[in-house]
């Protein structure tokens, strides 16, 4: 008798995501110290890190750039000071490279930052407004900057039942260069939530292997035995699948 694979209830990948900071994956790194006395301020220190849900912009100029426009220089009038870190992964923080420090009346850029014309004369602009006249200049509309509730019909989970592992993998190769990599990569590993019986064969044929690979290495007859049996155990559970 031929098993039916078994119903798995499923959710639809829309509505507005919930904003969390990847501390992980993020470029860049800040600590701002927020000026006592501020009616404002309820903390003295606040972190932050620039990488939030998706993918972050691969190209750090353009990524420091608008991460100063928003959320950081809105931040200079609590703020006495500012200083942003470049992140090296499997670094601890102290070791990170400081690359920005802004203060209410300069800004101090280190490394390649110094060099960045982009970023220096953004800056100079920014601080000749704001020292002359005591007022922050206009920022660049910050709803541009700010992420919104993306819904794409073609990434709908629930608009996808794919016959295969391989058939999954080919769709996501298909779809990356439209949607990136990093995209495509993290969209294959959540669709186990919607069809987990793909993945399910993947761990099966994982462990088969393993212990196959004990049976012909065991040292022992008890050994080759054990494993032998767990094989023959786990092929007639998943017969079904193979």
């Amino acid at each position: 008798m031929t098993m039916q694979p078994a119903a798995y209830n499923r959710k639809p990948n829309t509505g507005t995501p919930k904003f969390e900071a990847d501390p992980i994956n993020s470029t860049f790194r800040w600590e701002l110290y927020l000026t006592p006395g501020n009616a404002r301020n309820r903390i003295s220190l606040m972190d932050g890190y620039s990488k939030g849900m998706g993918f972050e912009n691969p190209n750090k100029v353009l990524l420091l750039y608008r991460k100063l426009i928003n959320p950081l220089l809105p931040y200079l009038s609590r703020c006495d000071a500012m200083v942003i870190y470049e992140q090296v992964p499997g670094l601890p923080k102290e070791l990170h490279t400081k690359v920005l420090e802004i203060y209410s009346n300069q800004y101090r850029a280190h490394g390649w930052v110094k060099d960045t014309a982009v970023i220096t004369e953004y800056l100079d602009n920014y601080f000749n407004h704001y020292v002359r006249t005591g007022t922050m200049p206009p920022l660049e509309d910050r709803r541009k900057n700010v992420r919104q509730p993306v819904y794409m019909q073609e990434l709908d989970h629930t608009k996808h039942h794919f016959a295969t592992l391989d058939e999954l993998r080919v769709f996501c190769r298909s779809r990356s260069e439209k949607y990136s990599e990093i995209c495509m990569r993290g969209w294959y590993y959540r669709h186990a939530e919607y069809q987990p019986e793909l993945f399910e064969n993947e761990v099966t044929d994982m462990i088969t292997d393993a212990l196959a690979h004990q049976v012909h290495t065991a040292t022992t007859y008890e050994e080759a035995e054990r494993a032998q049996n767990s094989l023959t155990n786990l092929l007639t559970k998943h017969k079904s699948n193979r």
